[in-house]
């Protein structure tokens, strides 16, 4: 069985509801799914991943910051290379979501080939896009 870990931080249920939505969807179409808070990962939990979806926060206003927070950066600094595993980011947003999808990946480089593709939603719902999107990752 294929196993997938959706790794959030969430400082509005908004991310957190998208975390498990994209686990549940996961899980109905027959991976284990399992859904970590950012501050609660170890990094023993990617042995025999196949998938990791991540989120973060930005740090700063709405408007002038798109970079991650601190403790996402520390996350990531700790993170061990992701050779195999396939990886995407998604986040939940109000205004703009381009700018912190962008640093995220630019943070992501050193740690893997590429990633994937991101998911994006104003409040947490998972959309007939996102899914086959999630449909396309998985194979």
């Amino acid at each position: 069985m294929k196993k997938a870990l959706i790794i959030f931080q969430s400082k509005n249920s908004a991310t957190k509801k998208f975390g498990e939505e994209i686990a549940e969807f996961l899980l109905n179409r027959g991976l284990k799914a399992e859904l970590i808070p950012l501050n609660s990962f170890e990094p023993k939990k990617l042995e025999g991943a196949d998938y990791l979806l991540l989120s973060g926060w930005k740090s700063d206003s709405l408007i002038i910051s798109n970079k991650p927070d601190n403790e996402w950066m520390a996350f990531i600094k700790r993170l061990p290379t992701l050779n195999g595993i396939k990886t995407a980011l998604f986040a939940t947003y109000k205004i703009f979501p381009g700018g912190i999808i962008r640093r995220m990946k630019k943070y992501l480089e050193s740690k893997c080939d590429d990633v994937a593709f991101a998911l994006k939603s104003r409040d947490g719902s998972l959309s007939i896009d996102d899914k086959l999107a999630l449909n396309d990752f998985i194979r």
